[in-house]
């Protein structure tokens, strides 16, 4: 599947047949009545910033949505991203447009400003419904683009922004990062608020997405290339290129490099960790971001044991990097799903992940790790050190993979999307949960008190019973002395 990254080739289309310019053509276009919406293919558009060259989960969405949805007969798929130019793309049955947008500084994504441009696609592919996939400009560009079309509107909560945009940056400012938020949560319930229907890929969404005046949310996992991302990538030839054998355990930080992902804390938890395992340490960071000049120093000080593969393009390629590595971290507690995580526990590979959002959701669900405190890095550690034990290891990754089999098919993640862009067509309420995830088997028992379990207040659709492993701590300075002098 090709992509242009910001030069897309300009191709040459026959002129559109309805253009908001054109003052032949009517203000208005007549929505198809239910009957008829439901006797041809389904019209999707979907329009989203947040698309970018080297994005992650929401590029990984879009391109798995232009593959899949390209290949069916009942759905006439179109996805409209911002680019330097005018340009489309076929993918199969499914097109992707290209429109002029403004660059964002050095962040590589674009902002699309235009309504009349929009409004020309909209006009020519006459969608019966469209999906916002950004939060900021996105949603009212839309809105006045597609007025008197008669398209349905729905949204996709791809960035949990109030929090992770607008709280958590301004936190060293009390006042100000809750002010902050609260004008976010606003924002969201003035414009996700007034879609026909919101999708979300996280049932800890939900709660708060309606507390703040987004109702009528599905929930609607991503989902994992299954016969990609399986433990049948993993390469010896690739781990001894890290230096690391069958019993070593190599932990993998596939994301940018980047404060929002918590690099500063795994940096930290790998010195202490370092301090105390010495070689069995093992670190692979896969991504580029502004924390890039801290990795490359961390790469410098430890040759042997940290290694930096760059941002990784090719899906084969990652594929390989996640089966082959023992553990993965994900760190970022404003995950509203972890795809890169999804992707490593349908690998096999054991996680260590934050206590929070989509990342402790999924660990609660499938015990395929171990949780975290945000913010951490001495807790991480902990765990860290526990998962040295290759055994224990092999056993978080066995849960993890038969999770991921049973919840992470992109084919029923299209599959529910599309349920709900039908039933907004027809005005019916569009409200999917979860589906049901197995049961889990009771926690594993170990020696030498690895990790505890602990109770939670049962969630939406946990049983009183369920626990989650969390890391245990680190023994005091005091208790690590004692143990040197006793040659422990």
């Amino acid at each position: 599947m090709h992509f242009a990254r910001t030069r897309p080739e300009p191709q040459t289309q026959a002129p559109n047949k309805a253009r908001s310019d054109d003052a032949s053509t009517p203000d208005t276009l007549a929505r198809p009545t239910a009957a008829e919406a439901l006797s041809r293919p389904l019209v999707a558009l979907d329009v989203n910033d947040f698309f970018s060259p080297t994005g992650g989960g929401v590029r990984r969405y879009h391109t798995e949505k232009l593959r899949h949805l390209g290949d069916r007969s009942d759905v006439a798929y179109h996805l409209v991203v911002p680019s330097d130019r005018f340009g489309q793309e076929k993918h199969g049955g499914a097109t992707l447009h290209y429109i002029p947008a403004l660059p964002l500084g050095k962040s590589g994504y674009r902002a699309m400003i235009d309504p009349l441009a929009l409004r020309r696609i909209i006009r020519e592919v006459r969608p019966d419904v469209i999906e916002v996939g950004s939060p900021y400009l996105t949603p009212d560009l839309v809105r006045l683009a597609s007025a008197g079309t008669g398209a349905r509107l729905v949204g996709f909560w791809h960035a949990h922004y109030p929090d992770a945009y607008l709280r958590r940056p301004l936190a060293k400012q009390p006042l100000l990062s809750r002010t902050a938020e609260r004008l976010g949560w606003w924002w969201a319930a003035r414009t996700y608020g007034r879609f026909d229907a919101t999708i979300a890929a996280a049932d800890c969404l939900r709660d708060e997405l309606a507390d703040h005046g987004v109702r009528n949310v599905s929930i609607t996992p991503l989902g994992v290339d299954l016969e990609l991302f399986t433990p049948e990538r993993r390469d010896r030839a690739l781990r001894a290129s890290w230096g690391a054998g069958d019993d070593d355990v190599v932990v993998c930080f596939p994301h940018r490099l980047c404060g929002e992902k918590r690099l500063s804390t795994m940096i930290e938890a790998f010195r202490t960790v370092v301090a105390i395992a010495g070689p069995r340490a093992r670190l692979v960071f896969a991504g580029r971001g502004p924390g890039e000049p801290e990795v490359q120093a961390l790469c410098e000080a430890f040759p042997e044991q940290v290694h930096h593969l760059g941002f990784v393009d090719d899906r084969q390629q990652m594929a390989r990097i996640l089966a082959s590595a023992d553990v993965v971290a994900a760190l970022s507690p404003t995950e509203t799903f972890g795809l890169s995580a999804a992707e490593a526990m349908a690998c096999g590979t054991a996680l260590i992940g934050v206590d929070a959002l989509s990342v402790g959701e999924l660990l609660r669900q499938s015990r395929g790790g171990l949780v975290v405190p945000d913010l951490d890095p001495h807790a991480l550690s902990a765990a860290w050190l526990q998962l040295l034990d290759p055994e224990l290891t092999r056993r978080y990754g066995a849960r993890a993979q038969a999770f991921a089999l049973s919840q992470f098919d992109w084919r029923e993640t299209f599959d529910r999307i599309i349920a709900v862009y039908r039933s907004v067509v027809k005005g019916e309420p569009a409200r999917l949960d979860r589906r049901p995830h197995p049961v889990v088997p009771a926690p594993l028992a170990w020696s030498g008190g690895a990790a505890a379990t602990t109770p939670r207040r049962p969630r939406g659709g946990e049983s009183a019973d369920r626990r989650v492993h969390v890391a245990a701590p680190l023994p005091g300075r005091e208790a690590r002395r004692g143990q040197q002098r006793r040659g422990g």
